[in-house]
């Protein structure tokens, strides 16, 4: 038996008998605004307010303006409140409330050669406009053509005679490209993506101005990378949606869609912050919607509180030109490049003690958000589908000091899911927390980072990096600490399907001083290390103990004192309970457990008789990383898949849930060639992911389209088609559908035979033969969240999982109860008192416990699960549950 420090039901218990503050009543005025309201009305909710300006010029601190339902095409600038008594913004709960940043545009005309034309001013700078047609991003003319995915882009491929300012391409059309914008993503290792201007076409040739000419991984060239694709011409409108604008003419072209422009609506961006709060404080601005337009704070803005805000689409911009000068913290160079719009893009929490929280942030060409200054929080968001412009723009820019960054989800960005760029951060990174966020299907327009990166000679002293996951991502490393920086404390992390390495201290010819990964677990998909310090001239300090991983852990043996590596368990069978899903906790029996040591400030929950090593102490409930909001959880688990080519190869690899093993076709790519993964039971899934690892020779598929089958022999109309050449390409279909069978056809040919490292599937909400980790549920009720596991239930408390996918008949809870008689748990369906599934009996003596019951029936579909505690004033404490056939 492991002895126990501290009793789970003991301090949940201490937990719930503090007394709850609630929440102080807003003091002062409260007005509405209504779509149907009169800016000459008194406010009052029988007469409203039209517009929320006006609201927002009668109030004072200590006063509200509720918003009801409806669209309001205007620029929120607030006043400050004071500390005691801040101004809110609240939508007021009757529907949503969308503060929009475009403008209808309207007076279409024929323009000739299959073009419509309408006469507008859109914004000043033309780099940031925008166009929606009916409520979709409208792509701006583009050559070659892409799909509707920003982040699976298609690129052109210059020949090997192009040079720095010129490219050769004997696919290049036939036009006059003079003005438009060449995008690259080329070079020896081209770590971020670049624009020029072109200056001179002839068929087959493009002569460009721009682009980061004087530095050999970023410049074109007869190198190993050589995209590019172009944008913001004329010439490149051929095909429906497309559009383009004439700056000195205020002309907006577009394809029409198909059956012309009638019954259509087409907006364009006229706000880039709908909510500028820029010289505001002591602001609550809470539930409201953006759309096509953000949201930000200003350098001396405090106790602003942004709560339930649902951003989309926030930035667009379609050049990266180097950063000014102001905006740098160092001396310029051509470098600098890589953070092109880091302080133009994105959600911004900038000053000092503002928050973001419980939000969904998503569409950005560059940030999710960027957190500036001192003291900010961001907690609980979900952010994803950002930075697909390919600079150095992640999910969150973290600059300063002082941060929390907690609790997030941030997936399919075009770089790091989490970044700090030194050019405009400068060095200093003091006590910044960044904990329990799960980061994952990072690098989809770069090949040279990882989901969380940070560079160059920063100081993290006094930072903490500790209990996030890392996984999916096409980069190099899970966590990479790169070029010169030192005093980074990293612990309780987790990674897998990575790439080369867990953790990656890259001293590159430099010193790396000081630097820490302790009590981490790494699993599949890391094939060079699992944790690394390399390339130092100095790596004085550095400590690396109590990891777990199936690969070395290593430090470069320089400095005074020498960095110390010991007390790791490096095995590729630790005792991980399912390492292919990312289940890294341990099982009774591990060589792991009690087989750490202690180091200071980092062991300081140990079960038993010595510290174990790895993320997860056995005996304790599991901690888990992201947000409980809807979304949140998407990843449908592994089970036990297989995979079927049509040229009669061994494609098992494209299943075994590891990134680093690749399956390659035996031709050249063809329409008509498939891979058949037989899920070996139902599953219900929204995208599929096809990961083709992170070279661009030509092997990622050209283009394809995804089938299912319930029996393996009768296939429907395919739900997806996919054009494009990124690492990972999307499969996004109309709906969710259950299948066991899925097929991918290839619908073009390429030069080379098509490969793939990985498959997975995503759904629209969790899938129950996942973990559903108790503290991650939508709601709970009666008893409060903790970091891992529930507080204690009393009977009539519950806890509840929204849209969950399910196809099982077997429950699961693992428990904590002092309960000895009369205690359940009851599974019920779609509401608390709906039909019952199950019951759990409950009883135990004070320790964590795995409970397994049939389900009185096996239960399919998409439902809202229940779990509904019944007995005692005192039940149970939650960890987790599934659902499994």
């Amino acid at each position: 038996m492991r002895l126990r420090h501290l009793s789970v039901l003991g301090a949940t218990a201490a937990l719930l008998t503090t007394p709850v503050q609630a929440q102080a009543a807003q003091s002062g005025h409260t007005y509405h605004v209504a779509p149907q309201g009169s800016d000459h009305a008194h406010g009052t909710q029988a007469s409203p307010l039209r517009t929320i300006g006006a609201c927002l010029d009668l109030v004072r601190p200590g006063d509200t303006c509720l918003i009801h339902k409806g669209t309001y095409r205007e620029q929120l600038t607030p006043p400050s409140g004071t500390e005691g008594a801040p101004v809110t913004i609240a939508a007021y709960g009757d529907g949503p409330v969308s503060v929009d940043g475009t403008e209808k545009v309207t007076g279409w005309k024929d323009a000739g050669g299959g073009l419509i034309a309408a006469d507008t001013d859109l914004p000043p700078d033309p780099d940031f406009n925008a166009v929606f047609l009916d409520n979709a991003r409208a792509a701006e003319g583009r050559w070659p053509n892409s799909g509707a995915d920003p982040l699976n882009a298609t690129w052109a491929e210059a020949d090997t005679t192009s040079t720095d300012q010129h490219i050769d391409d004997t696919d290049l059309p036939d036009a006059d490209w003079t003005g438009a914008t060449v995008h690259l993503w080329a070079g020896s290792n081209p770590w971020a993506q670049q624009t020029g201007t072109a200056t001179a076409s002839a068929p087959g040739k493009l002569d460009f101005k721009g682009g980061n000419y004087r530095c050999t991984p970023l410049c074109m060239g007869n190198q190993p990378y050589r995209n590019y694709y172009l944008v913001g011409s004329k010439a490149a409108l051929d095909q429906p949606g497309e559009w383009y604008y004439d700056k000195a003419a205020h002309r907006l072209y577009l394809v029409p869609p198909k059956g012309g422009i009638a019954r259509h609506t087409v907006t364009a961006k006229h706000r880039l912050w709908g909510v500028d709060l820029s010289d505001s404080s002591y602001v609550t601005v809470r539930g409201l919607d953006l759309w096509g337009t953000s949201l930000r704070t200003g350098k001396s803005s405090t106790g602003v509180v942004v709560d339930r805000l649902h951003a989309t689409y926030i930035s667009e911009y379609s050049t990266l030109p180097m950063p000014p000068d102001s905006d740098l913290a160092t001396e310029p160079a051509e470098g600098h490049i890589v953070a092109s719009r880091i302080l133009d893009s994105g959600v911004q929490v900038l000053g000092t003690g503002n928050t973001l929280k419980n939000s969904e942030i998503a569409q950005s060409a560059g940030d999710g958000v960027l957190v500036r200054g001192n003291g900010n929080t961001v907690t609980n968001n979900y952010i994803h589908d950002v930075g697909w412009m390919g600079s150095y723009t992640p999910g969150i820019e973290i600059n300063g000091n002082g941060h929390t960054v907690t609790h997030n989800t941030i997936r399919r960005t075009g770089r790091a899911a989490i970044d700090t760029a030194y050019q405009i951060n400068g060095t200093e990174y003091h006590d910044n927390r960044i904990a329990y966020n799960d980061i994952s299907e990072a690098m989809r327009t770069s090949r040279d980072g990882s989901p969380f990166y940070v560079c160059c000679y920063l100081n993290g002293t006094g930072s903490s990096i500790d209990h996030n996951t890392a996984h999916d991502s096409s980069g190099q490393n899970g966590y990479y600490v790169d070029n010169y920086s030192g005093h980074f404390k990293l612990h309780h992390n987790v990674a897998w399907n990575t790439g080369a390495r867990g953790v990656y201290f890259n001293g590159h010819t430099g010193p790396s001083i000081a630097n820490e990964d302790h009590n981490s677990s790494y699993g599949v998909g890391i094939g060079t290390a699992s944790s690394a310090l390399g390339g130092a001239t100095d790596a004085s300090g550095s400590y690396f103990s109590n990891i777990i991983g199936p690969k070395p852990v290593t430090a470069t043996q320089t400095g005074n004192p020498l960095p110390i590596v010991r007390s790791n368990l490096i095995s590729a069978t630790p005792g991980y309970t399912n390492a292919v899903n990312g289940e890294l906790w341990l099982t009774p029996g591990s060589p792991a457990i009690d087989a750490g040591e202690v180091v200071d400030g980092i062991t300081t929950d140990t079960l038993g008789t010595a510290p174990d090593q790895g993320a997860y102490e056995y005996g304790a409930p599991i901690w888990s990383t992201g947000c409980d909001l809807p979304g949140c959880q998407q990843r449908v688990r592994h089970g036990n898949w297989s995979a079927t080519a049509s040229d009669g190869s061994n494609a098992a690899v494209t299943v075994d849930g590891d990134i680093n093993t690749r399956w390659t076709g035996t031709a050249p790519q063809a329409a008509g060639q498939s891979l058949t993964v037989d899920l070996g039971e139902s599953k219900t899934f929204n995208r599929l992911s096809l990961d083709a690892g992170r070279d661009t020779g030509g092997q990622q598929p050209y283009g394809f389209t995804v089938s299912v089958s319930g029996d393996g022999t009768h296939w429907g109309e395919p739900l997806a088609r996919v054009s494009g050449r990124s690492f990972t390409q999307d499969a996004v279909f109309p709906q969710q559908t259950t299948a066991r069978y899925v097929r991918i056809t290839l619908t073009a040919s390429g030069p080379t035979p098509w490969v793939v490292n990985d498959i997975r599937l995503y759904g629209a909400g969790p899938d129950a033969a996942s973990t559903l980790q108790a503290e991650k549920a939508t709601t709970v009720h009666g008893m409060g969240r903790g970091t891992a596991a529930t507080g204690v239930l009393s009977s009539g408390d519950w806890v509840a999982f929204r849209k969950a996918n399910v196809d099982g008949k077997h429950l699961t809870a693992r428990l904590n109860s002092t309960c000895t008689k009369g205690c359940s748990l009851q599974l019920r369906l779609d509401a608390p008192d709906g039909p019952l599934a199950a019951s759990v009996p409950v009883t135990g003596k004070g320790d964590w416990q795995e409970q397994t019951v049939t389900l009185k029936r096996e239960v399919t579909g998409t439902h809202d699960l229940y779990l509904v505690a019944k007995g005692t004033s005192r039940l149970a404490a939650l960890d987790w549950l599934t659902i499994r056939p």
